[in-house]
């Protein structure tokens, strides 16, 4: 009973002066922009996303634990929402900056907590242009977790159909000639990071930094099928990296969730006790009842906060090992997601450069 009491007064005082939250964002549309039937029938654009980074600061040791599994755990959610809305080719989590995407995004997280979400989201194309560079930033509703079920949408679910709606509005401005441009561009940039010389004269930098496409090799041209031969092999692997993201997000969504909603309530309560005037506070933990219902949804928070950090533990050190086939040659590639990536990479660069290059266009 003394140790309840230590712990309900703790609270009361670290609440007494709560850090100030952000002002809740103008409404904004959340509902999902969806293909039509004629868009879908559209080849659609490759798009990739890597973990996204953290901006660094002081947090908890338990809360770096998990951040290295949220940091994998949130590109995730964001590729569920742009494959629903149908607008895209193979969505895909990556460990690194896709070579072979048509767009690239990466992601910074500013702030994450179970009541705010702020990210910074940068998307490039395969001809360096800029699609987007911006801050997305949410504060979540006060009932968002009571309301959604453990198999229903994330509460961080809205800023990820903002981001995607921003993506689709960016598509829709493109012809089928620019499409075209982009997938042309991807696959002479890819088959440059296998053959840099051979490659070179396709693609230049105009004046204002963006790359153009200068020409193309002829479709008839051996070592051109084997760079697609080549692109095939890895687009199946990143693929198979994708499965281990998916399997990350799929371990993480029950507790990250409950965790978040304790977080939520815990601090939502600290918050209430701050606001109050010491005789109110005391009047507060003098309620028995009060008491064990809150020293319960604090066992139930760091029991959560627990199993997390356990959880991004072993999901960042025991990963599955990768298998990758090109050429009729089975590779199995072990360490984290990262170092496989690199590896895999390695292997692509020899077997490739074990053969001649094209000759760059006149």
């Amino acid at each position: 009973m003394i140790r309840v009491w230590v712990l309900l007064f703790g609270l009361a005082g670290c609440a007494s002066t709560p850090s100030p939250a952000p002002a809740p964002r103008p409404d904004e549309p959340t509902t999902l922009n969806r293909a039509s039937i004629m868009e879908g029938n559209l080849a659609g654009l490759n798009l990739s996303l890597t973990p996204f980074s953290h901006l660094g600061g002081s947090i908890s040791p338990v809360r770096a634990e998990l951040l290295a599994a949220e940091r994998r755990y949130l590109p995730y959610l964001l590729k569920t929402t742009l494959t629903e809305s149908g607008f895209w080719g193979a969505v895909r989590v990556t460990p690194g900056v896709d070579v072979t995407a048509e767009l690239n995004c990466q992601g910074q997280l500013l702030a994450a907590s179970a009541a705010v979400l702020e990210l910074q989201l940068i998307c490039r194309d395969a001809l360096g242009k800029l699609w987007l560079d911006d801050r997305f930033d949410t504060r979540i509703a006060r009932d968002a977790y009571r309301q959604s079920a453990v198999d229903g949408p994330d509460p961080y679910q809205g800023i990820m159909i903002r981001i995607a709606n921003r993506l689709a509005d960016g598509l829709a401005l493109l012809t089928d000639q620019d499409r075209r441009r982009l997938r042309d561009a991807a696959l002479l940039r890819y088959a440059q990071t296998l053959s840099p010389e051979g490659f070179d004269g396709y693609l230049a930098v105009n004046a204002e930094g963006r790359m153009q496409v200068q020409g193309l090799p002829a479709s008839s041209d051996p070592m051109v099928a084997r760079v697609r031969r080549i692109r095939d092999s890895e687009y199946q692997f990143i693929d198979a990296m994708d499965e281990q993201y998916r399997l990350i997000y799929q371990q993480m969504n029950v507790p990250y969730r409950l965790w978040r909603q304790y977080q939520y309530e815990f601090e939502d309560y600290n918050t209430s006790l701050g606001d109050r005037s010491a005789g109110a506070q005391r009047r507060a933990v003098a309620s028995y009842e009060v008491m064990l219902a809150t020293y319960k949804r604090y066992q139930d928070y760091k029991r959560n906060e627990d199993e997390l950090s356990e959880m991004a533990q072993s999901l960042v050190r025991a990963l599955s090992p990768t298998l990758g086939q090109v050429e009729g040659q089975v590779v199995e590639l072990t360490g984290n997601l990262e170092q496989q990536y690199e590896l895999w990479r390695s292997y692509l660069l020899r077997l490739y450069q074990a053969e001649s290059s094209p000759r760059a266009p006149e």
